[in-house]
């Protein structure tokens, strides 16, 4: 939970090497790898990532439609703009 904590903190810092082996154990390591994926112009990466997830919470709801405006909007699929 420290570690991943101090990459957040950090902005990222270290993202790809702590947050991928805690995306099973903490929930929002994989929330938080999405968004790193993101601000990184990584938006394939991120669908990867949150294509199944099922969303419980808002900010999953959020952050899933997130993904699939980008993905739609860059590859002009209107289904991710649907589903957004």
């Amino acid at each position: 939970m420290l570690r991943h904590n101090l990459v957040v903190f950090r902005g990222g810092e270290n993202a790809l090497q702590v947050l991928p082996p805690l995306v099973d154990i903490i929930p929002e390591a994989r929330l938080n790898l999405v968004i790193y994926y993101l601000k990184n112009d990584e938006v394939n990466e991120a669908y990867n990532l949150i294509k199944d997830m099922d969303c419980v919470i808002p900010k999953e709801y959020i952050i899933k439609a997130v993904v699939h405006t980008l993905i739609g909007q860059q590859n002009e699929q209107k289904e991710h703009l649907r589903i957004a």
